[in-house]
């Protein structure tokens, strides 16, 4: 219990575990990691990981891929393409965008686990991701998993107004994380 950051009071209905690090300390690695752990369990699951494109040691752009399928897409790039749409220093692929909202806006019969990398500056301002999050927060019975910046955090939990989340530092053990989870789907 000592890697939890904080526990946010339980006061509606959506459960959500945030894990939290800086840009660039391996978020996604960890997430990567902890869904590869969550599909041994057999719960059922459905969003993304956002992946780094490197080019000389510098942060390209990001790739879209499925939790499940694996199915990839290029979700973002720094260099300008006609049919992208430029948000900050990122021009985005709207059928990126449209194939992430289409894992997100899902309401499976069975509890689900959401997986979303990452929430941040985009929802923010209501945009990328957000539309679905709202959407998600809106069902009692499903899970989200959401990475977010440390210094985002506190913003992203008003925004939302997530009041059911657990807090957990990326330099944490990945089992308490995947344990965390199990409880909500009555795993021991």
């Amino acid at each position: 219990m000592e890697n939890i950051l904080r526990i946010v009071p339980d006061m509606v209905k959506n459960n959500v575990i945030i894990i939290t690090g800086n840009k660039g300390e391996g978020k996604t690695t960890k997430l990567q990691r902890i869904v590869k752990l969550i599909k041994k369990e057999k719960i059922s699951m459905t969003g993304f990981l956002a992946y780094a494109d490197l080019k000389d040691g510098d942060r390209n752009g990001y790739t879209l891929v499925d939790i499940v399928s694996s199915k990839s897409i290029i979700l973002c790039s720094n260099e300008p393409c006609s049919t992208y749409e430029k948000i900050g220093r990122f021009y985005f692929n709207p059928l990126a965008i449209k194939f992430g909202q289409k894992l997100l806006n899902t309401n499976p019969v069975e509890k689900t686990l959401i997986v979303i990398d990452e929430v941040g500056p985009f929802e923010l301002q209501n945009k990328i991701w957000y539309d679905s999050l709202v959407y998600q927060l809106g069902i009692p019975k499903n899970v989200i998993l959401l990475i977010v910046r440390t210094k985002l955090v506190d913003e992203i939990i008003r925004k939302f107004e997530i009041t059911n989340a657990k807090i957990y530092k990326l330099s944490g053990d990945d089992m308490d994380i995947v344990n965390e989870i199990k409880t909500h789907f009555q795993i021991q």
